[in-house]
């Protein structure tokens, strides 16, 4: 049984892995696969992790949803780079990572947001989608690509990808656990040249790998910590960052260097990215950034963010010249313009995101704890 061997330090078989997964998906619903499948996938990383039993467990995963999954393709010759994280952090933040995606598709990439409502945060990539005024859920995938290609930005929902795992999982984990290393960033419905996943774990390394293993091309993997007990899936300027990039399964050790530096470069200001209380000021506070109304640090977590993808794109050639660029982006508000077409193009109705650009109260500040998680990530 799956649920012994875990507590063995010897290897486990990767068909063992897949066939033990497989079974505790099969059993009715309750109590007693909600705790089998928790302590096996909670198990599975505090053994190392290691990769090769991770992978089973995330092909049985996968394999309840994989056959009726679609995948649609860029136009010919550009670069797409996928963009998703893990959720679960432990120090929550405003949408950095959105915000980081309009500003690096305003510099010059072309970057497939993938994302889904609020997991453990205020606001995830789709409620702040929903709350700029964009109807990313009447826009086909093939027009996302579309729009995709003509603004650098696009937002593709990854919810409903695994609806059958999701009845299964959704609501029931708090914690990163081994699905954590690789899930997310396995559901894009484009194809994406390179991907850029951010871990609320320190494992960065093994999660590039597995990823790699798994067939993404390109993949940079992320992780900031502030102190022991504190995980981020995103840059946060000023902490303990660690990157991990694999491209055609050799590790980038200068660039994963580059990332590190660019984040020391910069000052840490918690206060500046902590998200708020109530979902519109959350958004609000990512908006004024765009509008280069935010003079806080938070412009250079936006910037450290974008300029990842941007290199990742090929849009510039450093992480260094990538911050340069992303600052000035951000400082002349043409973020905001990227983010304005980009309603617009799926027929969204802009006076949403207009009502978002006021002073965000310094009073709002998230105090308590975040939802529970409704989505496969």
């Amino acid at each position: 049984m799956l649920a012994h061997k875990i507590n063995s330090p010897a290897d486990i078989p990767p068909q063992d892995v897949h066939d033990g997964i497989t079974r505790i998906l099969a059993l009715p619903e309750g109590h007693t696969r909600d705790v089998m499948l928790g302590s096996v996938l909670t198990g599975l990383l505090l053994r190392g992790p290691r990769l090769e039993e991770v992978e089973a467990a995330v092909q049985a995963a996968t394999s309840l949803d994989r056959s009726n999954w679609d995948f649609h393709q860029p136009p010919e010759g550009m670069r797409f780079v996928g963009y998703t994280g893990s959720g679960k952090k432990t120090f929550k933040t405003i949408n950095l990572s959105t915000a980081a995606a309009l500003v690096a598709a305003t510099g010059g990439a072309h970057v497939a947001k993938l994302g889904s409502r609020s997991a453990s945060s205020k606001t995830g990539s789709r409620d702040f989608i929903d709350l700029v005024g964009a109807t990313s859920d009447m826009v086909p995938h093939q027009e996302m690509v579309d729009i995709s290609a003509e603004t650098g930005f696009g937002f593709f929902s990854i919810e409903n990808r695994v609806p059958e795992f999701d009845r299964r999982y959704g609501g029931r984990f708090q914690a990163v656990h081994a699905l954590s290393l690789a899930f997310p960033a396995l559901l894009s419905p484009v194809t994406c040249s390179a991907y850029v996943y951010g871990l609320s774990h320190p494992a960065v390394g093994a999660s590039a790998r597995l990823l790699s293993r798994l067939s993404l091309p390109d993949v940079t993997v992320i992780n900031s910590s502030l102190g022991k007990a504190v995980q981020v899936d995103e840059l946060i300027p000023g902490s303990t960052v660690r990157a991990c990039r694999i491209n055609a399964g050799n590790e980038d050790l200068t660039f994963n260097d580059e990332v590190r530096k660019g984040a020391s470069s910069m000052p840490q200001d918690l206060m500046s990215v902590t998200q708020h209380e109530d979902p519109r000021e959350n958004v609000a506070a990512a908006i004024r950034v765009l509008a280069g109304y935010d003079t806080s640090q938070a412009r250079n977590a936006v910037a450290l963010n974008a300029a990842l993808l941007m290199v990742m794109s090929e849009a510039v050639p450093t992480v260094q010249s990538g911050i340069d660029t992303a600052l000035t982006i951000i400082d002349a508000g043409a973020g905001l313009d990227t983010l304005q077409q980009f309603v617009r193009l799926t027929g969204g109705a802009p006076d949403k995101l207009r009502s978002l650009l006021r002073p965000v109260s310094p009073t709002a500040l998230l105090v308590s704890p975040g939802n529970k998680e409704k989505a496969p990530c």
